[in-house]
Parts: structure tokens; sequence; C-alpha cells
């Protein structure tokens, strides 16, 4: 909410609408690309690309974006850009051109994707407020709490861990899940509830971020 911060370990520098090009002061999300480029998604901005001296933006008035809410980014082996917005989507970037995947031309189930990765086969994994979905750039498995071990539809981060477990998080509970069982750690067995992102380091630990109940490791 308060626009992007860049910290060295001693030294902050803040970078908002006021003195940078960045689009919107709501971050909602980052990633680095291979050459040092900073892709960010703004809640109401669109996607700002910062290559430590200039800034880029694309919107819906320049670009194929459908939504200027840009909740995630991911970047595949071939540095294709796959970004999720609040209410167009999926759109695919690799440079030059746009390709959109919604649920009109695709079994996308919601328009409102929270968050993209992609694992080392090239599968996307993308979280919806319908489910998780996996696409392997033809065909489409949608995963929900009907068919799956899933405690809610409402998917808001998911991360790969170095076995290829997806760990993904819900407003209800944390979820892994190794291709075929699911594990939910939920409110009656780890205290957890409202998970909002997801991250994993090098050792293992998985660092949680909750809505309202802190930082759990």
């Amino acid at each position: 909410g308060g626009g992007l911060a860049k910290f060295d370990g001693k030294s902050w520098t803040v970078y908002n609408k006021e003195n940078s090009g960045l689009p919107s002061d709501d971050v909602r999300s980052i990633i680095i690309d291979a050459q040092g480029n900073k892709w960010i998604g703004a809640w109401g901005g669109g996607l700002a690309v910062f290559d430590d001296r200039s800034w880029t933006v694309y919107n819906t008035e320049n670009s194929d974006l459908l939504s200027n809410d840009v909740l995630s980014v991911a970047i595949d082996a071939q540095g294709n850009k796959w970004i999720g917005t609040r209410e167009g989507g999926v759109a695919v970037f690799d440079g030059r051109s746009w390709t959109v995947y919604n649920t009109e031309n695709s079994d996308l189930p919601s328009n409102y994707v929270s968050s993209i990765v992609i694992d080392s086969q090239g599968n996307k994994w993308i979280g919806t407020d319908r489910g998780l979905v996996r696409f392997d750039g033809r065909s489409w498995v949608v995963y929900n709490r009907w068919n799956s071990g899933l405690p809610s539809d409402e998917v808001t981060s998911i991360a790969i861990d170095s076995q290829g477990n997806k760990w993904i998080g819900t407003d209800r509970g944390l979820v892994r899940f190794d291709g075929r069982s699911w594990v939910v750690y939920n409110i009656g067995n780890s205290g957890l509830l409202n998970v909002t992102s997801v991250a994993i380091d090098r050792w293992g630990n998985k660092w949680i971020g909750t809505r309202g109940e802190g930082l759990v490791v």
C-alpha cells in the first residue's frame, strides 16, 4: 500500500508514484528475470518493469491486458511472463505479443487469478477464487473442494518445493499436494487459517504469511 521498497541489508530505498514510474502504490507481486529486471504487479496500475534506471508500464490502454489489477507474475523457462489479474484472467507476454486465457476461451474457472507458479516440467499452476488449475500448454485440470482435498476454492498462493510438492495457501489453511494425496494444515491441527503467501527457502523451510495471524515458519 505504500509503494515498492528495496533493502540492501543496511539502507532502504522507496519507490512510489511521486518519485518514480511506479503506476500505483498498491504493489501485489514482484519477480526478477534473468537480466535483473523487476516485474511489478500493481493494483490499479497494471504491470511495471524496472531495469534500475527506467520504468515501462503495461496496462489496458497500451497492451492486451484485460485488467489493470495485476496480482501475480511468473516467468517460464523461455522468458515468457505469465500475468494473473483480478478480472482479466491470465495474460502471457513474450516481449512482443500477448496471449490471453480467460473463462471465455479456455477452461480457466475464474478470471480472478491470485497466483501463478511454474514447475520443473513447465506446467503452470494457477490459483483462482474458484480453485487450483494445472495447465500444461494444451489441457487444463481444475482442482476444487468438490474433486480434491482442497479445503476451499479460494486459492491465494502457491509454492513448489525441491521434491515437487505444491504448497497451496487458502483462506481455510495451507495444503500440501504431492500429485496424488492432499494434506491440510488448518486451525484445528496447526492454527493456520487465512494464508496469503508461501515461500520456501533453500533448507526447505516454509515461510507462511497470514491475514491476521502473523508470519509462520
